[in-house]
């Protein structure tokens, strides 16, 4: 059974009301909301990259050979584009 408006926290509400602007949206609108997540993986592999080599608060961190192999298969795996030189 559908949840009454009036019984729903703020955090729902928000939820519907996104959840009903993606529903209005036209095909066009639609294809450029999902380019725009797409082109954000790169930036999102890349930061995870660069917090990879920074050293915790306890001392460990992933070495540099290791980040660039990850690097290496996240490129072939087709997340990140690969580096022509």
């Amino acid at each position: 059974m559908k949840k009454r408006n009036c019984r729903r926290t703020e955090g729902e509400r928000a939820i519907h009301e996104r959840a009903t602007r993606l529903r209005k949206m036209t095909d066009e609108q639609l294809c450029d909301y999902i380019d725009s997540i797409d082109g954000s993986k790169e930036k999102i592999m890349e930061s995870f990259f660069a917090c990879l080599g920074v050293r915790s608060k306890d001392g460990t961190r992933v070495s540099d050979a290791t980040i660039r192999k990850l690097r290496a298969i996240a490129q072939e795996a087709g997340f990140l584009p690969r580096n022509e030189k």
